[in-house]
């Protein structure tokens, strides 16, 4: 069992050197979830996520990602583009 949470407190310390490294670490929980599902997405798709896409990969409600979305935004962190192909839906990019 100690090796159980040494591992975990490994994992932990990686992902605490790796928000920082991001510029993450004062991201609320909303913001990292939205911030990971994005990441997530894009690096399955190889093409930036939607917001649909990230509402249904979070499990969070949709006007929870949008507001998130504009939070990062508004920070800089993504720009969001109206896509092409549907005009109701939004792109994001990272900045």
């Amino acid at each position: 069992m100690k090796k159980f949470y040494n591992d975990i407190t490994d994992a932990l310390t990686m992902l605490s050197g790796l928000e920082s490294d991001l510029n993450i670490m004062d991201f609320n929980p909303n913001e990292k979830k939205v911030f990971y599902t994005i990441i997530s997405n894009e690096a399955t798709k190889g093409e930036p996520s939607n917001i649909t896409e990230v509402v249904n990969q979070s499990g969070m409600s949709r006007s929870t990602v949008y507001k998130t979305l504009k939070k990062l935004s508004i920070a800089g962190i993504i720009d969001l583009s109206q896509s092409d192909e549907d005009k109701r839906e939004f792109l994001i990019n990272f900045s």
